[in-house]
């Protein structure tokens, strides 16, 4: 008999594998509802403040707790049931986000801050116990980077979907909209994660080790001592720090910057993340064909040198539109003043092609960082190792972000977009030159059911 794993192809098997397909499912549906939430916390700060530094404050509350708090979330993800962990995580992001339904006047944006902080903290809890599933329910080695590529879609999907519904949503109905339909997605990503069947590693080792402070400091410093002891996991903080430091400034004034700069309203932001999400699908078909031929490192660096290069070309966009393509479709009056879709014809071309170049280099280069870290850590390690690993480069993030919050008060926004693509594209040459490929599969783990 044929070989399984060289008579299928690795999607055929992932889409076989009931636990993935569900939590594939249920992370599109919830990314989905996301989109509408980043897309009108930013849009509402700079409409009732119009300070670049309150945008940036909303930016810097949601990335704060992957600072502070991740590092010991991990410990708890290693310690407790990971399903029961993302199930109870995605019913609390439900609730709180309605919150921000309370913000009406400008005295009142430090509500999305509170909101936006604390859904920041539950969702410490669950990325790191997503990370950790993945490979329990695909444990195929030779599937995982297609998994990977595939959660990658999920994030296409939600480009795809996301900012078109959110972008016309908001702009049709207002904000408010946004929060109800990001509550309404985490619960079904909640009702999804409860089909999973997922293999239990971390009973044991909770029992053994109870909840003491000195024990959960302990592996808490076991995590970080992992980090910096392997070479593999050192080379992604690296790189990933590296680009933290041009993408946390570009987390915050990317809407001001387009509003201001091309007089993009929601239903163009959106139009431009929508062609983000085309690209990610061109990406997710080239991942295919282009992981056997080229090394996990290459794929890594080469990606993010594109990224930056296309970000720092999205600063210097001209307003080069459908207007000035076709004379005919010109209108008179403000932009603001036009109807939503004769708005959308004023969205610049390059900046919808860069979108679309964005896309498309994303998918490969978080694929292959994601696929290395996996094999490089144990799975009673991945939690922590991998909260440690975002706190730090959140550090760097956070440090991007403030500086950009109170430069783009008294400097031009556009040469800060520029200035950060290139950082970013610096974090692509690092991936090159000092990434290294597991030499080894991660130690085995329990895989008791």
């Amino acid at each position: 008999m044929q070989d399984r794993g060289q008579g299928r192809a690795a999607y055929g098997r992932l889409f076989r594998n009931r636990s993935f397909v569900v939590l594939w499912l249920g992370q599109t549906v919830s990314f989905v509802g996301d989109y509408f939430y980043f897309l009108a916390v930013p849009i509402m700060v700079e409409r009732l403040t119009g300070s670049a530094l309150a945008v940036g404050l909303a930016v810097i509350s949601n990335a704060l707790p992957m600072l502070v708090l991740g590092p010991i979330a991990g410990v708890f993800v290693d310690r407790w049931d990971r399903k029961r962990t993302m199930i109870a995580a995605d019913v609390l992001r439900g609730l709180l986000v309605l919150a921000s339904l309370l913000v009406q006047r400008p005295e009142q944006v430090w509500i999305y801050y509170v909101v936006g902080f604390l859904m920041s903290c539950v969702s410490r809890f669950f990325f790191p116990a997503q990370n950790a599933v993945l490979p329990l329910i695909v444990p195929d080695e030779d599937d995982l980077l297609a998994a990977n590529g595939l959660m990658q879609i999920v994030q296409t999907a939600g480009f795809l979907i996301g900012p078109a519904l959110a972008g016309f949503s908001i702009g049709a109905w207002g904000a408010q909209v946004a929060f109800v339909v990001d509550s309404v997605s985490y619960f079904v990503s909640a009702a999804f994660v409860m089909l999973m069947i997922v293999p239990h590693t971390t009973g044991g080792r909770a029992a053994a080790t109870g909840s003491r402070i000195a024990a959960v400091w302990a592996e808490m410093r076991e995590g970080i001592a992992y980090l910096f002891n392997n070479r593999t996991m050192v080379g992604v903080l690296l790189s990933f720090s590296v680009v933290q430091l041009g993408i946390g400034a570009l987390n915050v004034i990317w809407v001001p910057f387009m509003s201001r700069t091309y007089g993009l309203g929601p239903e163009g932001l959106g139009a431009v993340d929508t062609a983000q999400g085309i690209g990610m699908v061109l990406g997710g078909v080239a991942l295919g064909v282009v992981a056997a031929r080229f090394s996990k490192r290459s794929l890594a660096g080469w990606s993010v040198i594109v990224i930056g290069i296309v970000l720092a070309l999205m600063g210097v966009a001209p307003p080069f539109s459908l207007v000035d393509l076709i004379p005919g479709l010109s209108f008179e009056g403000e932009i603001a003043s036009l109807s939503m879709g004769q708005r959308l014809l004023h969205v610049p071309l390059l900046l919808l092609l860069y979108g679309v170049l964005f896309g498309i280099a994303l998918v490969p280069a978080e694929s292959a960082l994601m696929t290395m870290m996996q094999l490089a850590v144990p799975d009673l390690k991945r939690g922590r190792v991998g909260s440690a690993l975002n706190a730090l480069a959140t550090a760097a993030g956070l440090l991007s972000m403030a500086v950009a919050a109170a430069l783009g008060e008294v400097m031009a926004l556009w040469l800060i977009y520029v200035a950060s693509g290139l950082i970013v594209s610096l974090g692509g040459v690092v991936a090159l030159l000092v990434l290294e490929e597991p030499t080894e599969p991660a130690e085995p783990e329990p895989t008791g059911i």
